[in-house]
Parts: C-alpha cells; sequence; structure tokens
C-alpha cells in the first residue's frame, strides 16, 4: 500500500467531509418520510411521536457508519426531530461471557474474540429497543469498551450507560453485521458449494476468507443469527444499507483508522494484528451478500414499502449510486 503524504490525507480527509454530508442528507430524506408514515400509522399527524421510528444502519467497518450516525443526530436534531444512536457493537457479551465463549467454541476460530454472531447478546438489545418504543421513560443504552482488558473489551457498568429521555422521535441502530440474514440448509449448502470450488476463478476470490474455516464453524455463525432475526429484526422499520462490491477494501480503510490513531499517539493494531482481526469478520461478509443482494433485509412490516436506502460506496467511500431496489 503506497504511503500517503499529509496533502493527500488533508485532500482525503475533505472528500470524506463532503461525501458523509451527502449521505446525512439523503439518507435524513429518507428517514424523514418513513418517521411521517409511523406517525400517521399511530394516527398522529400533529408532529408528534408516539412510537419512534427504528432505522437499522449496515455499513462495513471503516465506511463511515458511525461518523455518519452522529451526523444524522445533528442534522434531524437542528429540524426538531430528536434522535438517539447506538451500536451492535454495544450489545458484545462482557469479557467473562466472551473467554467462556471461546472456551466452550474452542474449535471455532470464528468465536475466539468479538464480532461475530454468537458475541453479542441480541436479548440485551431487543430489551434496549422496546424500552425506548415505548417513549415513557428514561433508557440507558448499552455501553462496551474496546480498550478495557488489554485491548479484548469489556462491557462498560450499567451506572456509566448513556441514558435517553422521551421523547425519541427516531433510533438509529448501526452496525457491521446488522441485517445479516440466516441461509437456509439448501442456501447453506450453496455457499460452501462455492467456498469450496476450486476450478472457479471467481469463486476462489469472492469466498476466499471462509475457505479458511471449515464447514462446520462456518454453520456455527450461520445457525448464530436465527437469535438476531428473531429477536432484533422485527423491531426495524427501515434500513440504510452502504454495499460496497469487494470486500478486500475493509482491510484498507481500517488500517486508514489504525494510521490515525498511531498518529495521534493513541494506542493502535499493528499491521499484523489488523490482518488477523479484519480476517475474523471477511467470512461474515461473504456469507450474507448474495442473500441481502437477492431478498433484501427482514424488517417489522408495519410501514409501506420501500424500507430500505442503499447507497453504492466506491473504494473511496463515495457514495456512487442510491435506490431502493432491496
Amino acid at each position: 500500500m503506497p504511503a500517503f503524504s499529509s496533502l493527500d490525507k488533508a485532500r482525503q480527509f475533505r472528500v470524506f467531509q463532503r461525501t458523509v454530508a451527502e449521505r446525512v442528507r439523503k439518507s435524513a430524506d429518507f428517514i424523514l418520510r418513513k418517521l411521517e408514515q409511523k406517525r400517521k400509522i399511530d394516527g398522529l399527524d400533529n408532529g408528534k411521536t408516539k412510537r419512534p421510528l427504528i432505522v437499522g444502519i449496515n455499513g462495513a467497518q471503516g465506511s463511515g457508519k458511525t461518523t455518519m450516525v452522529n451526523g444524522l443526530v445533528k442534522y434531524l436534531s437542528a429540524l426538531k426531530v430528536s434522535a438517539v444512536g447506538f451500536s451492535m457493537d454495544d450489545l458484545y457479551l462482557p469479557n467473562k461471557d466472551q473467554r467462556e465463549l471461546a472456551i466452550k467454541h474452542r474449535d471455532n476460530p470464528l468465536l475466539q474474540f468479538r464480532g461475530q454472531p454468537g458475541t453479542h447478546d441480541p436479548q440485551l438489545g431487543r430489551d434496549t429497543l422496546l424500552s425506548l418504543l415505548r417513549n415513557s421513560g428514561e433508557t440507558p443504552i448499552p455501553m462496551y469498551d474496546k480498550s478495557l482488558m488489554d485491548g479484548y473489551g469489556d462491557r462498560v457498568p450499567l451506572g456509566k450507560w448513556p441514558k435517553t429521555e422521551p421523547p425519541i422521535d427516531v433510533v438509529l441502530f448501526e452496525g457491521w453485521n446488522i441485517g445479516f440474514r440466516t441461509l437456509t440448509e439448501a442456501e447453506f449448502a450453496k455457499y460452501i458449494s462455492k467456498v469450496r470450488d476450486e476450478t472457479n476463478e471467481n469463486n476462489r476470490a469472492l469466498f476466499k476468507h471462509s475457505r479458511k474455516y471449515s464447514d462446520a464453524n462456518l454453520h456455527e455463525i450461520n445457525d448464530n443469527l436465527k437469535r438476531y432475526e428473531t429477536l432484533l429484526y422485527p423491531l426495524i422499520d427501515a434500513w440504510v444499507y452502504m454495499r460496497i462490491s469487494d470486500f478486500d477494501i475493509i482491510y484498507r480503510w481500517r488500517k486508514d483508522q489504525e494510521d490515525d490513531l498511531a498518529a495521534s499517539g493513541r494506542p493502535s493494531l499493528s499491521d499484523q494484528q489488523l490482518e488477523d482481526f479484519v480476517s475474523r469478520f471477511l467470512p461474515g461478509y461473504e456469507m450474507a451478500a448474495e442473500k441481502l443482494d437477492r431478498h433484501g433485509f427482514l424488517s417489522s412490516g408495519i410501514l409501506p414499502t420501500p424500507n430500505t436506502l442503499r447507497m453504492h460506496l466506491d473504494l473511496e467511500r463515495n457514495a456512487v449510486a442510491w435506490d431502493h431496489k432491496l
């Protein structure tokens, strides 16, 4: 990877700011339309909200989804629309539970560290969303600190979680794998046949990260998604999807983030640590992408379609196309 000068970095940052501003504006327009629809379904046409609109925001690591969520909260607030954001990352298991999970599934490298389905607490996410939907009292928002336990991370004590005050109009729930769907046995068998296909050059490229793991390892991750589908997705009204076509770009985007941390004097991952870290996530993308493209996201079913705004990101994280095809 070529080194970038400080001038190159400054230019990239300005371009990124512009593309995030565009993402925020277009996503906010979509969210406001869906909010108005939900208000009407709830019998309200006076600008008040009975149940907040819950929006799932799916984006790859390094794609700028957290930056976009923060921008959306500010943008909507300026329009007198109260919004709160939280992340699937804040639902990671406490460190003690994660270590126990790793021991119990010692034969599965994908469950030795936080990240994949199975390393979160979907019930905690459901309880949080249901509390926000009641819109009648303060809701503690889960918080996870990845810097604790020598970088292995741990859940922050409940007393330190931030609390929201009603009324809330919009909940922005973001994550790298939020919305990923379980493959049926037939779909999983088709996926595995492509993973193990050494004769097709396209399959070798598209599923090279999954190929590092056994069928049983991958099947376990797929099975773990069932709890997310059951507990979380029926509460989500609409989706914003930051689609990418080349999963290898995730490493570069994360490398940019780690370089920025190092430049600021904060702890960061070495190149080898980063490669190991990112490689554990990539099979999840490879498993999920085709079904998302074919069948879209599951949702509450409360609102009329379309319920997904899809943006297509290029290698520089610019949104180069938008549609509602899912």
